[in-house]
C-alpha cells in the first residue's frame, strides 16, 4: 500500500499515519502541502492519503476542507484518526531563547502558541510554513542561526534540533482529527459507532433553506457533530455546507435524512461512512483496502 501524507517526515500527520494497524506494510511518502497528497490520490499515485481535517481548538484545516468540497475529482473518507498535539520551540543545538529572532511554524501551530510567544518573545517575527516539520527542516538546513521553529519533539530529533521550550500551546488537552482518503469505494461496513460526512450544495435556492436542511436530520433524532460553510465561488454568499453526522449512510434515519436533504438541495455528496475513532479500536483505524 503507497499512502502520500502531509510531510516532510516528522509532522504530527506522519504520526497518525504511523499510528495505522497496517503501517508497517506501508509505502510512506511526504508531499509538502495537502492538495499535492490529495492529488496523488486522484492520478493514482497512492492508493490513500492521510490528511489534517480539525483542531480541538483552532478547527478545520482549510486547505484540506477546500479539496475535499471543491477538488476536481472523487475522494472517499475511509477512515480517522484523532491524535494528541504538543507543540516545542526548537532552534540548532547551542541556540537559547535569547538568540531567537523569528520562529517559523505553520498557522495552526503558531496560532495555539500565540499567547505563549506573546509573553516571552514578544519581539521575534512569526513566519508561516507549509508545516510543523517544513518549519524544523528549514530551521536546521538554513543559514540563519537566529532562527527556531514550533514543531513535535519527533521533528526535533529528525532534523537535529534541541527544544529549548516544553509544552508552549495554550491547551495542552490539544487534539487533531485526520482523515484517511482514497479514490473512491462503498462505504465502510457498519460498527454502531460511525460517522457520516457530505457535502451540501444549496447553490441558488430560496433564503432559509439550511434551516430546513438541519432540521431533516433534527426530526429523525440524526445528531449533527459539525457544520462548517465554504464558498462556492460563484457570488458573494452562496456556500457549500460540509456535514459531519452519527451514524451510518446505511442507517434507516441517516439514510431517510439524506434522501430529504437530496430532494431539496441542489446537490448532495457523501464522502463516507466509516467507524468513529476510538483508542485502543484497530477497526476504527483501518481503511477497508488495506486487506486488499
Amino acid at each position: 500500500m503507497k499512502y502520500t501524507y502531509l510531510g516532510p517526515p516528522g509532522t504530527f500527520t506522519e504520526a497518525a499515519l504511523r499510528s495505522l494497524p497496517n503501517a508497517s506494510g506501508i509505502q510512506a511518502m511526504p508531499r509538502t502541502t495537502v492538495p499535492a497528497a490529495l492529488s496523488a490520490v486522484r492520478s493514482g499515485e497512492s492508493d490513500c492519503a492521510v490528511v489534517p481535517l480539525e483542531n480541538s481548538v483552532k478547527g478545520v484545516v482549510p486547505a484540506t476542507l477546500e479539496e475535499l468540497v471543491t477538488g476536481d475529482g472523487p475522494l472517499h473518507i475511509e477512515a480517522e484518526v484523532q491524535l494528541p498535539v504538543t507543540f516545542h520551540l526548537m532552534a540548532r543545538p547551542q541556540q537559547t531563547r535569547g538568540d531567537i529572532t523569528t520562529v517559523l511554524s505553520h498557522p495552526h501551530a503558531h496560532s495555539q502558541c500565540r499567547k505563549w510567544l506573546d509573553l516571552h518573545m514578544p519581539d521575534v517575527d512569526t513566519v508561516f510554513s507549509t508545516s510543523t516539520a517544513a518549519a524544523a527542516r528549514t530551521v536546521a538546513e538554513g543559514s540563519d542561526q537566529n532562527v527556531a521553529a514550533i514543531a513535535s519533539s519527533a521533528a526535533a530529533q529528525s532534523y537535529g534540533l534541541d527544544v529549548i521550550a516544553s509544552d508552549i500551546g495554550e491547551h495542552t488537552h490539544a487534539v487533531t482529527r485526520f482523515i484517511v482518503v482514497t479514490g473512491g469505494g462503498t462505504p465502510r461496513a457498519r460498527t454502531g459507532d460511525d460517522r457520516t460526512t457530505l457535502v451540501v450544495s444549496a447553490e441558488g435556492l430560496a433564503a432559509g433553506i439550511l434551516v430546513d436542511i438541519l432540521q431533516q436530520f433534527s426530526s429523525r433524532g440524526v445528531s449533527l457533530t459539525g457544520i462548517q460553510s465554504w464558498p462556492t465561488g460563484s457570488e458573494l454568499g452562496s456556500y457549500y455546507f460540509f456535514l459531519d453526522l452519527e451514524g451510518h449512510i446505511q442507517d434507516p434515519a441517516v439514510t431517510d435524512a439524506i434522501g430529504a436533504v437530496r430532494c431539496r438541495a441542489t446537490a448532495v455528496h457523501v464522502l463516507g461512512s466509516y467507524p468513529r475513532h476510538q483508542a485502543g479500536r484497530p477497526d476504527s483505524l483501518r481503511p477497508q483496502m488495506a486487506a486488499v
